[in-house]
């Protein structure tokens, strides 16, 4: 079994460590698979980050992926615009509703990071979810959020995960549990991930799914749109 961890930060932004040392620590994990998505800045950036993955010899697979932050729904599409076909893996900061709205409503989003951070609410609608479903944008459960709140905050946090695993569930929205690690030591195993999944409500086997193979039905896809064996958007090239 696979397990996938789709949102770990570098030093090439809010992160400590090199890519070389998050590798070494997902080797020692057990992972297989592991996004480094660090903050887009600046095309020159990323080709950057491209360049120094491509350097790194270990039996993880690494991958690119880019972490985009906005102010505005506009912001975020413009961001998109530069990055989509450079990277197999894109996920929008969520947080505040018109982001959450906008992310779930772009078919080019792969993931929405924490849509209730820093929310009163847990960030997510019905309009949300079902945009979110048609549009095969997934929710993530960020561990790191959990990981550095406290007491009273952390129960509310916990209270708004439980309610989005249990509205992904109702409206059949997939969603994927990452670390967000902003250091190796805020890493953690793919079994762990799965425990946190089943502490919020979901079922066993959507737990382990939303470390193995929904992440990687999403990357396998996102690799072929990127070599051109698929045109558009559920049409696969043949021969």
């Amino acid at each position: 079994m696979k397990f996938y961890d789709l949102h770990v930060h570098s030093k090439y932004s809010i992160g400590s460590n090199t890519i070389a040392e998050i590798a070494e620590m997902a080797e020692k994990l057990g992972l297989s698979v592991v996004a480094i998505t660090d903050n887009f800045e600046s095309l020159e950036k990323v080709k950057e980050i491209k360049a120094a993955i491509a350097q790194v010899k270990s039996s993880v697979e690494l991958i690119q992926g880019v972490y985009i932050t906005a102010a505005t729904p506009q912001e975020m599409h413009q961001k998109i615009d530069k990055v989509r076909n450079l990277v197999p893996l894109v996920i929008v900061a969520g947080g505040d509703y018109q982001i959450n709205r906008a992310a779930c409503e772009d078919s080019r989003v792969d993931i929405l990071a924490h849509p209730e951070l820093q929310s009163f609410s847990n960030g997510l609608d019905e309009p949300c979810l079902q945009a979110a479903a048609a549009n095969n944008v997934a929710i993530e459960i960020n561990f790191h959020e959990l990981l550095l709140s406290y007491k009273r905050s952390r129960a509310a946090i916990l209270k708004k995960m439980m309610t989005n695993v249990d509205l992904c569930q109702k409206f059949k929205v997939p969603f994927v549990v990452c670390s967000g690690a902003h250091n190796i030591y805020e890493m953690r195993d793919g079994r762990e991930l799965v425990s946190i999944a089943t502490i919020l409500g979901a079922d066993l086997p959507k737990a382990f799914d939303s470390v193995t193979t929904i992440p990687e039905r999403l990357i396998e896809l996102n690799k072929k749109k990127l070599e051109g064996q698929i045109a558009a958007q559920g049409v696969e090239k043949i021969g």
